[in-house]
């Protein structure tokens, strides 16, 4: 959701993140009075003219929906360019491949970053698009992981196996756990779409393909990618937070 190509963020969480990062320009605010008092000196601090105290009701009219709980902020859009070249020092980063649903990939980014991962790839083509819904999504992480849209996957995988990552990628069909995975590795971790799971090339050039253990049911085949991540994260993670 965009103004005069301004973004559009809402949420307590990830409009407090905004307004602490100093690449945000802020256009404007609106608030209830309540989240004013609470963050009165945050927003003062950011020196922002245009700040509108409303109802909850009125905030729902202006911005078109009711899930801003009581703020909702105009800014600039963050310039997401990082390159691969930045990656060299880190131990883990995410590959989100194909995913198209961006409250799930808000949710993964939240996710990751608790988890100290600093860089997320992301397929430019068939996948999600970074809005309102995501940042909301990711609870303030959005400001502090870097996103890197990458046009070829296969070219990035063997890129990032030059630099010394080991690629993880979940498969069903694996009878191999996560807990093989050595600690002392770099990895990169291939997070398949919704719907098709990893490409059949992707997943080939995958070092270790594993799956997590699951009640297996008609019903339900597998977990939300989300959660799934987060499980992942936990599992070789696990030492790896400084």
């Amino acid at each position: 959701m965009k103004k005069n190509n301004q973004q559009l963020i809402f949420g307590i969480h990830a409009c407090v993140a905004a307004l602490n990062n100093s690449k945000r320009v802020i256009y404007e605010i609106i608030c209830t009075e309540q989240v004013f008092i609470k963050y009165k000196d945050l927003i003062e601090k950011k020196n922002i003219k245009n700040v509108l105290i409303k109802k909850r009701s009125q905030i729902d009219h202006s911005i078109g929906l009711d899930t801003h709980q009581g703020i909702a902020i105009y800014c600039n859009p963050l310039i997401k360019n990082y390159t691969l070249e930045k990656i060299e020092k880190e131990n883990i980063v995410l590959i989100l491949d194909s995913l198209t649903d961006s409250q799930n990939v808000g949710s993964i980014i939240r996710t990751a970053f608790l988890f100290g991962v600093k860089t997320i790839l992301y397929t430019k083509y068939n996948s999600f698009e970074i809005n309102s819904y995501l940042i909301k999504s990711a609870s303030g992480a959005f400001e502090e992981v870097q996103l890197i849209e990458v046009v070829n996957l296969n070219q990035t995988i063997e890129i990032l196996k030059k630099k010394n990552f080991w690629l993880v990628g979940l498969d069903t069909n694996s009878n191999k756990k996560i807990s093989i995975i050595p600690k002392d590795l770099k990895l990169a971790i291939v997070l398949g779409s919704e719907n098709k799971g990893i490409k059949k090339l992707s997943l080939e050039k995958c070092d270790f393909r594993v799956n997590i253990n699951t009640v297996k049911s008609k019903l339900v085949d597998s977990l939300n990618v989300s959660h799934a991540t987060a499980i992942v994260l936990y599992e070789v993670s696990n030492e790896r937070i400084a």
